[in-house]
């Protein structure tokens, strides 16, 4: 199938010779395009086909450029990925997919032209860069979601925190990885269209790498946020035990001598003098009470409660 991407530059009588040309995108199976291109195909997917793609990548051939994309889900980052594969040469951009992800794609981008398509190199750019176009936005509301945990914990609402830094990590450790692995397919298509003296291209990839490692940048200090939360967490579960263990301490040690004096009296010797002592209840009660005081005195005087 072949998309004939609307090139802005037949509107501009500036645009030199390039102007008017048409450059059709094609989109083949991948039982297509190992009939076309098997060579490639080997050495792209071993094989495997696009099932068993988990990341972004491009190698260099010697008159092509192919590899993979693996794009995680803005709605769940850590689950499935929406996967399909490409191959750019001098005259065409092939993508390879078997979902129909990449049809409805390119049907989204005829309204968002970021340049004037004049090569397939420039074709491929777009798409990439259609793919990033909003994600600053998106993780601006991963960091406002750690940010309201955060004043969750200084309120002391750490209902399931565990569970929701868990998830947000783990939906962060997978952006990180896919905005990794498209700073270094930007530097490898930068790296190629230098050593094919396209100025142009290598500029304009190299600047997609810088914005793709700023993206990974940003999901790393989110990740070292997410730590400091869990951190933060932590401290306050363990001042919380803490509390709890000293309380139980301070009421052991209050109530220890009171347990001695019941278990001294309640031998019940037939000659203990304070058995047959009239006030003698009233004596031991007086005493305890004195005891308890002195204790709660000596506390507070210490600060420890």
């Amino acid at each position: 199938m072949k998309y004939h991407w609307n090139d802005h530059s037949k509107d501009d009588p500036d645009a030199g010779v390039s102007a008017g040309k048409s450059h059709p995108v094609e989109i083949l199976t991948m039982e297509e395009f190992r009939t076309a291109c098997p060579d490639i195909y080997r050495r792209i997917f071993s094989g495997s086909g696009l099932n068993h793609i988990r990341f972004c990548k491009a190698d260099v051939f010697r008159a092509a450029v192919a590899g993979t994309f693996a794009i995680p889900s803005k709605e769940d980052p850590s689950k499935e990925k929406q996967v399909f594969g490409y191959c750019l040469t001098g005259e065409k951009l092939i993508f390879m997919d078997d979902s129909g992800y990449v049809r409805e794609l390119l049907d989204e981008m005829q309204d968002y032209q970021m340049t004037d398509v004049t090569s397939p190199s420039l074709q491929l750019f777009d798409v990439m860069e259609y793919l990033l176009k909003e994600d600053v936005i998106f993780l601006q509301q991963y960091e406002d979601s750690l940010t309201h945990l955060e004043e969750g914990l200084l309120k002391r609402e750490s209902e399931e925190f565990d569970v929701k830094i868990l998830a947000a990590r783990k939906d962060l450790s997978a952006l990180s990885v896919y905005y990794e692995q498209l700073s270094d397919m930007g530097e490898t298509l930068q790296q190629d269209a230098a050593e094919r003296g396209n100025e142009r291209d290598s500029l304009l990839f190299g600047l997609f790498s810088d914005k793709a490692g700023r993206l990974y940048s940003t999901v790393q200090m989110m990740k070292e946020y997410s730590m400091q939360l869990r951190e933060m967490h932590q401290t306050q579960v363990d001042i919380r035990q803490n509390e709890i263990m000293k309380f139980l301490t301070i009421v052991t040690t209050v109530f220890m001598p009171l347990s001695l004096i019941a278990g001294w009296y309640g031998m019940n010797f037939v000659n203990m003098p304070e058995l047959g002592f009239p006030y003698g209840y009233a004596v031991i009660c007086i005493l305890c009470l004195l005891i308890v005081a002195v204790e709660i005195w000596f506390f507070k005087r210490k600060k420890w409660f």
